[in-house]
């Protein structure tokens, strides 16, 4: 009888996994890929400390331009160059869900 319980328990942690993660995994699942550009730094200033969010372009699937402002920042000064190349992930149609890989850093 403890055994049906914990079956239960598990199917029931599962399914509420899947409810909690639903964005990631559709994201996962259906995501594109597409080359964007850093093409300026947006400064910001947070109790006393200067931060920079790269402000960064691409286009979409079908050539729509499309600019945003990343959530990722840096503080002091920015890291990457205008100019720098990034990864873009999105889900088409959901532009506000997207994630950004930038290139290793070099020392």
């Amino acid at each position: 009888m403890a055994e049906h319980w914990l079956y239960v328990l598990i199917v029931l942690s599962f399914i509420a996994g899947l409810f909690l993660f639903r964005s990631e995994i559709l994201f996962l699942l259906k995501h594109k890929k597409t080359e964007g550009t850093i093409v300026n730094w947006l400064k910001a200033k947070q109790k006393g400390k200067d931060f920079f969010y790269p402000l960064i372009a691409f286009e979409d699937e079908n050539g729509k331009p499309i600019q945003f402002r990343a959530e990722e920042r840096c503080e002091g000064s920015p890291m990457y160059p205008p100019g720098t190349k990034v990864l873009i992930k999105y889900i088409s149609g959901n532009q506000e869900f997207r994630k950004v890989r930038y290139p290793a850093k070099q020392n």
